[in-house]
């Protein structure tokens, strides 16, 4: 099982050195308690220009207990009184997915999309049906894909996939070719069919 927590981050103007600094602290002290962190900045789509910090784990159990440590370490006691005294960023989450399909790439790659729909919990099965197709066609491109449901959130109809690219260039020639594919035109029908696509972005590793 694979379990992340992700936190969202808008900088605040002319304070985004501060913000990437204090973010980058954050996802240090996150690591020394047992967390797989990882950072991005949105580069296109949803929010873009904002950062995001994931804390993979293997476990619900082991995520607890991370964050418990997180919370209480003196450093990040210390850094949110600082973020209380000089704010740098509007914080959102943490919020906490299952990976219901595809662990994250080891070691992570460097360019993501996410694809998030808007999908009705009765439909959570059926579409996870199509996670392997997806999967399979995604192969040709050697882009691996994930599909992550709500576990602690503020919409538990949403459901994320995610593409992993191992470029920028990987990405373009990838959407050239997916978009002549008529299996995965095919296959994204019958995913509109369950559920409706709200939102899409591109994230950079930072």
């Amino acid at each position: 099982m694979s379990v992340i927590a992700i936190r969202e981050f808008t900088p605040h103007i002319g304070k985004e050195e501060l913000a990437v600094t204090r973010i980058t602290k954050a996802s240090e002290i996150a690591t020394k308690h047992g967390a797989k962190s990882s950072l991005w900045k949105v580069s296109a789509g949803h929010g873009a220009g904002d950062y995001v910090m994931m804390n993979n784990y293997e476990s619900f159990t082991k995520g607890a207990m991370a964050f418990e440590g997180f919370s209480k370490d003196p450093e990040m006691v210390s850094l949110n009184k600082e973020r209380g005294t000089n704010p740098a960023t509007d914080l959102r989450g943490p919020n906490v997915f299952r990976m219901a399909y595809g662990a994250p790439s080891n070691p992570p790659r460097p360019v993501l999309v996410q694809r998030f729909y808007q999908m009705p919990r009765k439909h959570m099965t059926s579409v996870l049906a199509l996670a392997p197709e997806l999967d399979k066609l995604m192969q040709n491109q050697d882009v691996t894909i994930g599909v992550g449901v709500p576990i602690v959130a503020g919409d538990h109809e949403m459901m994320g996939v995610v593409y992993r690219f191992n470029s920028m260039e990987h990405w373009g020639k990838a959407v050239d070719s997916m978009v002549e594919d008529q299996e995965f035109a095919a296959l994204v029908e019958k995913a509109n069919e369950l559920g409706t696509l709200k939102a899409s972005r591109m994230l950079l590793s930072m």
